[in-house]
């Protein structure tokens, strides 16, 4: 009937292939959408992957983030224990050098507890050998004079027993306290025994020692002992020897202990030269 129509109408008759020409349009949308969709699908696949990379990413640098956090917080607390540390250190060390401070000062005290007779201040027996030893080679090296004093308070027992003992401290102290004022600078005296005492004059031939030894005599006779009310007075009796060249320390000593002997039998408080013969005990 239709071909009828369109006959009838004039239209021209319809080929059979395009007996279902009607559709063609929609299979062409169809395929169109078809591969748009599949274009989407693409895309929609590029996108997801693009999303799980980025959803990647972000979860690395959200545990990059915590590491580092967490390494901050390390790094904080080292500070931390560092600075502690070091403030124990600086406590430490302040401990430290004060106790090298205090065993310094305490040496040097323990020194020179052992080189001073702790009551008169001159120099203890040991540490005046010493000294008087190292100025013996001197001597011997240079040839230089050099004299050597024994001296001995007159009658101090005494005067400890009449006067007590710390008269006789105080003799002591007043003693020496002369001699020092009357001393070189390169001179030095050292206490030998109780009341008995040494001095080495360097540079110093036996009329210097003699006249040095006359001018202290002087000296100690007319210093007071004691106070105003209870002053005594006080003699001293010296041997001096000048070295001989190649003489030892102890045969000097022992030439100005035998001078100061002979100076105690003449009668005390005077001045004796270099005699040949050994001192005895002397009172």
């Amino acid at each position: 009937m239709t071909r009828a129509v369109r006959a009838v109408a004039g239209t021209p008759p319809a080929k059979p292939e395009d007996a279902f020409s009607l559709y063609d349009a929609e299979e062409a949308v169809l395929a169109r959408s078809e591969a748009m969709l599949a274009g989407l699908s693409d895309v929609a696949g590029g996108v997801q992957a693009l999303a799980d990379a980025y959803r990647r990413g972000y979860r690395e640098q959200r545990r990059l983030v915590r590491m580092s956090d967490r390494m901050q917080l390390d790094l904080q607390k080292a500070n931390q224990a560092l600075a502690e540390q070091r403030r124990d250190l600086q406590a430490l060390n302040a401990a430290l050098s004060g106790e090298i401070e205090h065993r310094t000062r305490l040496e040097a005290e323990l020194r020179r507890l052992a080189d001073t007779d702790d009551l008169t201040g001159a120099l203890a027996r040991r540490r005046f050998m010493e000294i008087a030893a190292r100025e013996w080679l001197r001597h011997e090296r240079s040839g230089a004079p050099v004299c050597i004093l024994m001296l001995d308070l007159d009658r101090f027992k005494l005067l400890n027993d009449s006067f007590g003992h710390a008269a006789g401290d105080a003799a002591l102290v007043a003693f020496v306290a002369t001699c020092r004022a009357n001393l070189r600078t390169l001179d030095f005296i050292g206490r030998t025994g109780g009341e008995e005492f040494a001095i080495v004059l360097p540079d110093t031939p036996i009329e210097g020692g003699f006249t040095f030894s006359e001018r202290l005599r002087e000296a100690v006779a007319v210093t007071p002992v004691g106070g105003a009310d209870s002053a005594v007075t006080i003699t001293v009796s010296i041997g001096v020897a000048q070295a001989w060249q190649g003489e030892s320390l102890e045969g000097a000593m022992q030439r100005a202990d035998a001078a100061l002997y002979a100076a105690k039998r003449g009668g005390r408080n005077r001045v004796g030269l270099k005699p040949d013969t050994a001192a005895p005990e002397r009172t």
